[in-house]
């Protein structure tokens, strides 16, 4: 009998390893939880009390996967405490695609807490956890991170920065095959064109999104774009092409009640209908809606457009004490606006500074390990050992791409200066002149040795580039073993663009497929930079370069290897 009650409790231990608690609910919340994010809060829901019974990696895959239903629904974070917990379980013990969710629901948690600072902080986390050069990345969760970066510096307005995270969002929602995705970055792109004035683009893009909503049966996003175009076409008084933006827009965007007033929200229409007849000379009707925009003044920004339309029709109609009126009305809106706009910017400025909570959380994460320090120590005499031969090796390569690195350096800087002495004495010393084309020869043949695939030639060809100063920044940050900053790599970029367009217009053609460390491969590569200093500027090993320049000739030149990808890329 003992033995029979043994076996039966065996075999309930082993049931319960093979199919934890949790198990099935789990599978199928992950199931809903992309495409019905709702049911899948309701599956986790029904099922939160069983939760304290489930092993600890199970209830942690329930919170993450709660958090993640939520923010599907568009349901506010703000209150969530357990991230935490989570992040850490995930960081420790999940593979890169968890700890990259992890770490995109914390930055949401902090993004609705309106912490714009420690949001971007943890969205940026989540995108170094993502392994883009892997086939099976999840580059749609990659294209909404970006897009969640790009809301947060539009909130800051900070235009400059939002354009490049709506392009980053942009191309791997293309590498995701999420159209739709693609097409709602082409639709709020651009705003930050607005904001950097750049109006052509603005309408380009506009448009580009409207067709593509129109295309894919999305009639009411593609009608809400069309309150960009009205602004567009009334301010060159295309009045026929305003009319039509704006009877889509009422009729298609399902931004009107069944009464046909719009919705809260996006009383801005009023304004634009009003200036419409205002420009078509049917005052009456212009005077009808702009008093429209006074019936919410909960948003000053209504009642000082609706003032300010109404000032604007009785100018027309020549009622001078209506002027008088409501001229006193919109100074007063305008100056309340004001206000809250500076109010606005002094928030928006501390939210982007005040990094205490952060500080705070990096206190209290320091506390923490030192109550660990005592259970690592035994580990730490183990590893000690390991740990000097490692960084004696480290050490040693440092040393000898530094090295490398330095004579490289000490060469293109006698180059330089050889090429202006040679430049300066053309017109009048021929012996001196003789003298020196002979040294700039001697020194291009010594460059070509780090070069291999470069001609001399090619080096008086980019002599003005070469010399530029963030050519010359970036030769000494290898020399010195240091990473280039964000902004160092854009001035990078910019000057290639300018002194290069050809080079640039053909890459810039393939950049959907190019990685950001493929693109800056390229760069580097067609200003000279040898492989040593590839290996400092992108923080990457010896191995790891060679393995992207392999595969950038593949994907740009069709051929395998990387030996002649260098020269192939001097062609372009």
């Amino acid at each position: 009998m003992k033995k029979l009650l043994y076996w039966a409790i065996w075999l309930i231990g082993i049931t319960a390893c093979v199919n934890p608690k949790g198990k099935e609910v789990l599978a199928e919340a992950e199931r809903l939880v992309q495409a019905s994010p709702d049911s899948a809060l309701l599956v986790l829901e029904q099922a939160e009390k069983e939760t304290a019974t489930y092993p600890h990696r199970n209830r942690m895959r329930y919170l993450l996967l709660r958090a993640e239903a939520m923010n599907k629904a568009y349901l506010p974070l703000d209150s969530i405490t357990y991230m935490d917990e989570v992040l850490d379980y995930y960081l420790s013990h999940g593979n890169r695609d968890e700890r990259m969710r992890a770490c995109y629901l914390m930055g949401s948690v902090w993004r609705d807490r309106g912490n714009s600072p420690l949001a971007l902080h943890y969205f940026r986390d989540a995108i170094s956890e993502a392994d883009t050069t892997a086939t099976d990345c999840d580059y749609a969760q990659v294209s909404r991170i970006y897009a969640q970066m790009a809301s947060l510096f539009d909130r800051q307005r900070y235009p400059q920065m939002e354009l490049e995270q709506w392009k980053q969002a942009m191309r791997y929602a293309l590498l995701a095959k999420d159209t739709l995705m693609y097409i709602q970055c082409q639709d709020y792109i651009s705003g930050a064109y607005f904001l950097l004035s750049k109006e052509d683009s603005v309408v380009y893009f506009t448009q580009q999104a409207y067709r593509n909503y129109s295309k894919y049966g999305r009639k009411d996003w593609a009608a809400a774009t069309q309150i960009v175009m009205a602004d567009y076409y009334l301010r060159y008084d295309s009045l026929d092409k305003a009319k039509q933006a704006l009877d889509e827009y009422r009729n298609n965007s399902g931004f009107f009640e069944s009464d046909g007033n719009v919705s809260s929200g996006y009383e801005i229409f009023y304004y634009y209908i009003g200036e419409y007849y205002e420009k078509m000379a049917r005052l009456d009707s212009a005077v009808f809606y702009y008093r429209k925009l006074l019936n919410y003044p909960a948003d000053i920004m209504n009642a000082e457009s609706g003032y300010k339309g109404l000032m604007s029709v009785y100018t027309r109609m020549h009622e001078v004490d209506s002027v008088a009126k409501y001229a006193h009305l919109f100074a007063n809106a305008n100056d309340t606006a004001n206000l809250r706009n500076s109010a606005h910017e002094i928030s928006r400025t501390q939210a982007l500074y005040d990094y205490s909570e952060s500080q705070r959380i990096a206190v209290e994460k320091s506390e923490e390990n030192q109550r660990l320090w005592l259970g690592l120590c035994a580990c730490f005499v183990m590893l000690s050992f390991g740990g000097t031969g490692i960084y004696l090796y480290e050490r040693k390569q440092k040393t000898t791409r530094m090295l490398a690195n330095r004579k490289y350096t000490d060469l293109m800087m006698q180059y330089h200066q050889a090429t202006e002495e040679l430049q300066s004495i053309r017109s009048n010393k021929q012996q001196f002149q003789q003298q020196k084309e002979q040294e700039i020869e001697k020194l291009q043949q010594m460059l070509a040795v780090y070069q291999e695939h470069t001609h001399a030639g090619q080096w008086e060809l980019e002599q003005s580039l070469l010399q530029h100063d963030i050519v010359k920044r970036m030769h000494q940050h290898a020399y010195k073993l240091a990473v280039p900053s964000d902004a160092e790599w854009n001035d990078l970029q910019g000057v290639v663009e300018k002194s290069l367009p050809e080079f640039y217009a053909k890459l810039s053609a393939n950049e959907a497929q190019l990685t950001d460390q493929e693109w800056k491969v390229c760069l580097l590569v067609k200003l000279n930079f040898i492989p040593s200093e590839l290996t400092v500027l992108l923080n990457l090993s010896k191995q790891r370069v060679t393995n992207i320049r392999t595969r950038l000739n593949q994907k740009l030149f069709g051929e395998s290897g990387s030996r002649t990808f260098d020269a192939n890329l001097h062609k372009l």
